[in-house]
């Protein structure tokens, strides 16, 4: 499972939470999490279980 769907997954469970228990301002704020995380989707896609691709270092100017 990549780490997109672990996040909207987890999501998900986080706002079911929320909505049983009454709290309707944590379940808005969850489901903005959800649009940011879909935002994120093709960086979490290239993910495998929280490992990130080495990045290379640039010098600053």
């Amino acid at each position: 499972m990549d780490d997109f769907a672990q996040m909207i997954k987890l999501l998900e469970s986080a706002k079911q939470l929320a909505d049983m228990n009454g709290l309707p301002m944590l379940a808005y704020f969850i489901e903005m999490a959800k649009g940011e995380t879909r935002g994120h989707k093709s960086t979490l896609r290239e993910r495998r279980h929280g490992q990130d691709k080495p990045r290379k270092i640039e010098a600053a100017e």
